[in-house]
Protein backbone atom coordinates (compact mmCIF):
# COMPACT_ATOMS: atom_id res chain seq x y z
CA UNK A 1 0.00 0.00 0.00
CA UNK A 2 1.28 3.55 -0.73
CA UNK A 3 1.36 5.68 2.83
CA UNK A 4 1.49 8.69 1.22
CA UNK A 5 -1.86 8.51 -0.73
CA UNK A 6 -3.27 8.85 3.07
CA UNK A 7 -5.56 11.95 3.17
CA UNK A 8 -3.44 14.96 4.27
CA UNK A 9 -6.12 16.23 6.87
CA UNK A 10 -5.31 13.26 8.79
CA UNK A 11 -3.32 14.63 12.07
CA UNK A 12 -0.14 13.93 12.09
CA UNK A 13 0.35 12.24 15.26
CA UNK A 14 -2.39 9.78 13.68
CA UNK A 15 -0.75 9.62 10.85
CA UNK A 16 2.76 8.76 12.06
CA UNK A 17 1.30 5.77 14.42
CA UNK A 18 -0.38 4.36 10.86
CA UNK A 19 2.84 4.39 9.48
CA UNK A 20 4.52 2.63 12.36
CA UNK A 21 2.20 0.17 13.04
CA UNK A 22 1.86 -1.06 9.23
CA UNK A 23 5.58 -1.72 9.10
CA UNK A 24 5.26 -3.91 12.71
CA UNK A 25 2.56 -5.64 11.34
CA UNK A 26 3.85 -6.41 7.74
CA UNK A 27 7.29 -7.30 9.03
CA UNK A 28 5.62 -10.05 11.25
CA UNK A 29 3.09 -10.94 8.63
CA UNK A 30 6.18 -11.92 6.04
CA UNK A 31 7.34 -13.83 9.07
CA UNK A 32 4.55 -15.71 10.11
CA UNK A 33 2.18 -16.85 6.61
CA UNK A 34 0.65 -19.68 7.33
CA UNK A 35 1.71 -23.13 5.99
CA UNK A 36 -0.48 -25.70 4.38
CA UNK A 37 -0.49 -27.44 8.13
CA UNK A 38 -1.53 -24.03 9.92
CA UNK A 39 -4.33 -23.45 7.52
CA UNK A 40 -5.68 -26.82 8.82
CA UNK A 41 -5.48 -25.97 12.32
CA UNK A 42 -5.61 -22.42 12.97
CA UNK A 43 -7.98 -20.85 14.32
CA UNK A 44 -7.57 -17.23 13.86
CA UNK A 45 -4.92 -15.20 10.67
CA UNK A 46 -4.92 -12.41 13.45
CA UNK A 47 -4.83 -12.64 16.89
CA UNK A 48 -6.05 -10.13 19.94
CA UNK A 49 -2.55 -8.09 19.27
CA UNK A 50 -3.19 -7.01 15.55
CA UNK A 51 -7.12 -6.37 16.90
CA UNK A 52 -5.27 -3.88 19.47
CA UNK A 53 -3.64 -2.34 17.14
CA UNK A 54 -6.76 -1.56 14.45
CA UNK A 55 -8.96 -0.41 17.78
CA UNK A 56 -5.73 1.96 18.45
CA UNK A 57 -5.33 3.31 14.82
CA UNK A 58 -9.33 3.91 15.19
CA UNK A 59 -9.22 5.49 18.21
CA UNK A 60 -6.59 7.80 16.98
CA UNK A 61 -9.06 9.24 14.66
CA UNK A 62 -11.39 11.07 16.94
CA UNK A 63 -11.74 14.53 16.04
CA UNK A 64 -10.35 14.37 12.64
CA UNK A 65 -12.54 15.19 9.79
CA UNK A 66 -14.98 13.24 7.94
CA UNK A 67 -13.04 13.09 5.16
CA UNK A 68 -10.46 12.49 6.86
CA UNK A 69 -11.84 9.54 8.67
CA UNK A 70 -13.08 7.75 5.78
CA UNK A 71 -9.63 7.91 4.03
CA UNK A 72 -7.52 6.72 6.99
CA UNK A 73 -10.55 4.07 7.21
CA UNK A 74 -9.79 3.03 3.82
CA UNK A 75 -6.41 2.38 4.55
CA UNK A 76 -6.23 0.39 7.86
CA UNK A 77 -9.23 -1.93 5.45
CA UNK A 78 -6.72 -2.44 3.07
CA UNK A 79 -3.66 -3.27 5.47
CA UNK A 80 -5.54 -5.59 7.26
CA UNK A 81 -8.21 -7.21 4.64
CA UNK A 82 -5.97 -10.45 4.46
CA UNK A 83 -7.10 -11.44 8.13
CA UNK A 84 -10.79 -11.60 6.91
CA UNK A 85 -9.86 -13.58 4.00
CA UNK A 86 -7.74 -15.78 5.78
CA UNK A 87 -9.81 -16.69 8.16
CA UNK A 88 -12.60 -17.29 6.39
CA UNK A 89 -10.41 -20.28 5.00
CA UNK A 90 -9.49 -21.42 8.05
CA UNK A 91 -12.36 -22.08 10.37
CA UNK A 92 -14.73 -24.36 7.72
CA UNK A 93 -16.24 -26.03 10.61
CA UNK A 94 -16.71 -22.66 12.52
CA UNK A 95 -18.04 -21.43 9.41
CA UNK A 96 -20.59 -24.28 8.74
CA UNK A 97 -22.35 -24.15 12.10
CA UNK A 98 -22.63 -20.30 11.95
CA UNK A 99 -24.49 -20.97 8.68
CA UNK A 100 -26.74 -23.16 9.96
CA UNK A 101 -27.18 -20.74 13.11
CA UNK A 102 -28.57 -18.12 10.13
CA UNK A 103 -30.56 -20.57 8.61
CA UNK A 104 -32.63 -21.14 11.69
CA UNK A 105 -33.54 -17.51 11.86
CA UNK A 106 -34.56 -17.73 8.18
CA UNK A 107 -31.31 -16.00 6.78
CA UNK A 108 -28.73 -16.65 4.65
CA UNK A 109 -24.88 -15.76 4.90
CA UNK A 110 -22.73 -13.44 2.56
CA UNK A 111 -19.51 -10.90 2.70
CA UNK A 112 -17.71 -13.17 5.40
CA UNK A 113 -15.14 -11.71 7.44
CA UNK A 114 -13.65 -13.57 10.20
CA UNK A 115 -15.37 -15.36 12.68
CA UNK A 116 -13.42 -16.06 15.40
CA UNK A 117 -13.96 -12.71 17.39
CA UNK A 118 -17.94 -11.72 16.66
CA UNK A 119 -20.63 -13.08 14.73
CA UNK A 120 -24.08 -11.89 14.05
CA UNK A 121 -26.12 -14.50 12.63
CA UNK A 122 -29.83 -13.10 12.94
CA UNK A 123 -31.38 -9.65 12.47
CA UNK A 124 -34.96 -8.76 12.85
CA UNK A 125 -36.97 -5.39 12.15
CA UNK A 126 -39.64 -3.48 14.18
CA UNK A 127 -41.40 -1.67 10.84
CA UNK A 128 -44.09 0.23 13.29
CA UNK A 129 -40.80 1.61 15.48
CA UNK A 130 -38.70 1.47 11.91
CA UNK A 131 -36.20 -0.18 14.31
CA UNK A 132 -33.71 -2.87 12.97
CA UNK A 133 -32.15 -5.39 16.32
CA UNK A 134 -29.37 -6.66 15.15
CA UNK A 135 -27.70 -9.29 18.24
CA UNK A 136 -23.97 -9.69 18.39
CA UNK A 137 -22.61 -13.10 19.81
CA UNK A 138 -18.98 -11.95 21.06
CA UNK A 139 -17.18 -14.79 21.23
CA UNK A 140 -13.43 -14.12 22.94
CA UNK A 141 -12.32 -12.17 26.21
CA UNK A 142 -9.56 -9.68 24.26
CA UNK A 143 -9.19 -8.20 21.33
CA UNK A 144 -12.08 -5.09 21.72
CA UNK A 145 -9.57 -2.73 23.50
CA UNK A 146 -8.95 -1.70 26.58
CA UNK A 147 -11.29 -1.90 30.02
CA UNK A 148 -13.55 -0.20 30.23
CA UNK A 149 -12.29 2.79 27.84
CA UNK A 150 -11.23 3.12 25.01
CA UNK A 151 -12.51 -0.27 24.23
CA UNK A 152 -14.63 -0.13 20.25
CA UNK A 153 -17.11 -0.60 18.75
CA UNK A 154 -19.23 -3.06 16.61
CA UNK A 155 -21.02 -1.91 13.30
CA UNK A 156 -23.73 -2.72 11.46
CA UNK A 157 -25.11 -1.62 8.64
CA UNK A 158 -29.00 -2.28 6.85
CA UNK A 159 -29.78 -2.11 3.37
CA UNK A 160 -33.24 -2.92 1.84
CA UNK A 161 -33.82 -3.49 -1.92
CA UNK A 162 -35.29 -1.16 -3.93
CA UNK A 163 -38.13 -1.81 -7.07
CA UNK A 164 -35.11 -2.65 -9.08
CA UNK A 165 -33.32 -5.25 -6.90
CA UNK A 166 -30.79 -2.92 -5.41
CA UNK A 167 -29.83 -3.03 -1.95
CA UNK A 168 -29.84 0.67 -0.41
CA UNK A 169 -29.01 1.82 3.20
CA UNK A 170 -31.70 2.40 5.41
CA UNK A 171 -29.92 2.44 8.68
CA UNK A 172 -26.78 2.08 10.89
CA UNK A 173 -25.55 2.53 14.17
CA UNK A 174 -23.30 0.62 16.64
CA UNK A 175 -22.54 -0.94 20.39
CA UNK A 176 -19.75 0.01 22.22
CA UNK A 177 -17.59 -2.70 24.19
CA UNK A 178 -14.23 -3.50 25.42
CA UNK A 179 -11.96 -6.54 26.48
CA UNK A 180 -13.68 -8.39 29.51
CA UNK A 181 -12.67 -7.93 32.94
CA UNK A 182 -10.60 -10.46 34.65
CA UNK A 183 -11.96 -13.84 35.33
CA UNK A 184 -15.10 -13.51 32.83
CA UNK A 185 -15.71 -15.89 30.30
CA UNK A 186 -17.10 -15.60 26.40
CA UNK A 187 -20.08 -15.75 24.74
CA UNK A 188 -21.87 -12.74 25.67
CA UNK A 189 -25.03 -11.08 23.75
CA UNK A 190 -24.53 -8.03 22.73
CA UNK A 191 -27.22 -5.21 20.40
CA UNK A 192 -27.41 -3.32 18.05
CA UNK A 193 -30.25 -1.01 17.92
CA UNK A 194 -30.85 1.25 14.58
CA UNK A 195 -33.27 3.68 13.49
CA UNK A 196 -34.19 3.66 9.97
CA UNK A 197 -33.57 7.22 8.95
CA UNK A 198 -32.54 7.24 5.36
CA UNK A 199 -33.89 5.93 1.88
CA UNK A 200 -37.63 5.99 3.70
CA UNK A 201 -39.44 5.04 0.83
CA UNK A 202 -38.03 1.83 0.83
CA UNK A 203 -40.14 0.99 3.87
CA UNK A 204 -43.19 2.45 3.05
CA UNK A 205 -45.97 2.20 2.75
CA UNK A 206 -46.83 -0.52 5.60
CA UNK A 207 -49.42 -2.60 3.82
CA UNK A 208 -48.00 -6.07 4.87
CA UNK A 209 -44.94 -6.21 1.66
CA UNK A 210 -42.09 -8.04 1.98
CA UNK A 211 -38.75 -6.68 1.06
CA UNK A 212 -35.19 -8.31 0.96
CA UNK A 213 -32.82 -7.03 3.54
CA UNK A 214 -28.96 -7.38 3.85
CA UNK A 215 -27.40 -6.55 7.35
CA UNK A 216 -23.63 -5.87 7.81
CA UNK A 217 -21.82 -6.12 11.17
CA UNK A 218 -18.04 -4.94 11.07
CA UNK A 219 -15.63 -4.26 14.25
CA UNK A 220 -14.43 -1.15 14.72
CA UNK A 221 -14.68 -0.09 10.80
CA UNK A 222 -17.74 1.31 9.74
CA UNK A 223 -19.56 -0.65 6.63
CA UNK A 224 -19.36 2.10 3.69
CA UNK A 225 -21.92 0.37 1.24
CA UNK A 226 -24.34 -2.72 0.95
CA UNK A 227 -21.85 -4.91 -0.92
CA UNK A 228 -18.94 -4.40 2.06
CA UNK A 229 -17.05 -7.19 3.34
CA UNK A 230 -15.78 -6.84 6.78
CA UNK A 231 -12.06 -7.89 8.06
CA UNK A 232 -14.33 -8.79 11.53
CA UNK A 233 -17.65 -9.70 11.30
CA UNK A 234 -20.41 -11.15 8.56
CA UNK A 235 -23.48 -10.17 6.83
CA UNK A 236 -27.16 -11.99 6.92
CA UNK A 237 -29.52 -11.51 4.10
CA UNK A 238 -33.29 -11.87 4.81
CA UNK A 239 -36.62 -11.11 4.42
CA UNK A 240 -38.48 -8.14 6.58
CA UNK A 241 -42.69 -7.78 6.16
CA UNK A 242 -44.00 -3.75 6.49
CA UNK A 243 -47.06 -4.39 8.15
CA UNK A 244 -49.09 -1.28 10.23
Amino acid sequence: MCIDSLSPEVRPDVRSRLVHTLVVIGGALLMSLPSAAFAQSATTACGPEVKEQVAKLVEGLEGATDNAKVATESEIYKAFQYCGEQDSALVPIVFSTFVAAARECGASVSNLGSLFFEQMPCVGYDPQRRQFAAPVKIKQPFGFGGTPLPGSREHVLHCVADAGGTLRPVARDSVHLANAIAGAGPTWQFAVIANANENLSLIYPMSGQTRRARSILSWALPPTNCDYTPIWGNAVNYRIRLDQ
